[in-house]
Formats: C-alpha cells, sequence, structure tokens
C-alpha cells in the first residue's frame, strides 16, 4: 500500500490560504462612495452592560432591587438616548455633513478611516472617538459606538456604577 505523502511546505502554505481566506470572509470592505448621500436615520437600538451583564440583571442581583424599580431605573436611562433617531444626515463629496432632525441642524466635516467614521462640527475639535460602521452598502448602513458613564443608583453618590453604552443607529439611503 502506497502512503501519500504532501511536502511540508506545500501543506504549509494549503493552512495558511485557507486561514487568511476564512479570516477575511467575516469582513465586509467599507467602500467611502457608498456612504455619499442622504440617510434616514432609524431608532437606536441600546444596550446597557455593567461589568459585563446587563444592567436590568445587575440591578437586580447585585443591587437587590426589585423588578419594577430596576426596570424602571434602565428606561430611565435608556430615554435619555431616544432622541438621537430620527431625522436625516447627508454625507458629501467634499466631505461635508449635514445632520437635520426637526429644528435642529449640524455641519460639520466627515473622514472615514477604514471603518471608523469621525465626524467634526463646525467650529469644534475631531471627537478622538469614532463613531464605528458596522455595515455599509449603497442602500443601507448600521453605525455604532460606545461608552461609559458614571450612573449613581441612590441618587446621593454611595452607589456609583459604571454604565457601558452601546448604541446602534440603523441608516437607511433614501
Amino acid at each position: 500500500m502506497r502512503k501519500f505523502m504532501v511536502h511540508p511546505v506545500l501543506f504549509l502554505s494549503l493552512i495558511a490560504s485557507m486561514l487568511f481566506v476564512t479570516s477575511c470572509e467575516g469582513d465586509e470592505e467599507i467602500i467611502e462612495a457608498d456612504l455619499i448621500g442622504t440617510w434616514d436615520i432609524g431608532d437606536p437600538l441600546v444596550d446597557l452592560k455593567v461589568e459585563g451583564i446587563s444592567m436590568l440583571q445587575f440591578l437586580k442581583i447585585t443591587l437587590q432591587m426589585s423588578d419594577q424599580d430596576a426596570q424602571a431605573m434602565v428606561d430611565d436611562f435608556t430615554s435619555e438616548f431616544s432622541d438621537i433617531g430620527g431625522g436625516t444626515i447627508t454625507f458629501n463629496e467634499d466631505y461635508s455633513y449635514q445632520m437635520v432632525k426637526g429644528d435642529l441642524e449640524e455641519n460639520g466635516a466627515w473622514e472615514l478611516e477604514g471603518n471608523k467614521l469621525y465626524l467634526t462640527i463646525t467650529g469644534e475639535l475631531q471627537d478622538d472617538d469614532p463613531l464605528l460602521i458596522e455595515s455599509l452598502n449603497s442602500t443601507s448602513a448600521i453605525i455604532a459606538w460606545e461608552e461609559e458613564e458614571e450612573v449613581d443608583v441612590n441618587e446621593d453618590g454611595t452607589n456609583d456604577i459604571t454604565v457601558t453604552i452601546s448604541i446602534e443607529l440603523n441608516l437607511s439611503k433614501q
């Protein structure tokens, strides 16, 4: 019976090629031209976490809050972000943008580096925390960002917790 032998270098090259192909499958290329145009901004999806678990679970388990009190606190905190959605944002070819929501209007410049989108409001310094483009094509986009905020759960300063806030916006091109 004859054994099939593969040259070690050829075998390692084959494995490396397979790993490269599978590692690239999940990475969607962000094409700047797809961003150009006017987008409707959807309602925000807000996720709150404390020490890696949902804020609701943290309040109920760790701080022993009742279901009703914990849910009320989460709802109150989440409502602070509800006004983020709505309106439109227009990305122009000259790297300027305009965001309009009701009577409010914001103008500035945009810059794209890979999947990082930097927005700089006219007359202000560029924010070092970019938005992340999770997906983008010619008709839809998902843009997200994350921040941390100190929250006083007792309103007396004795129980400050750090909440990680993840916000995701769905955009649809007009």
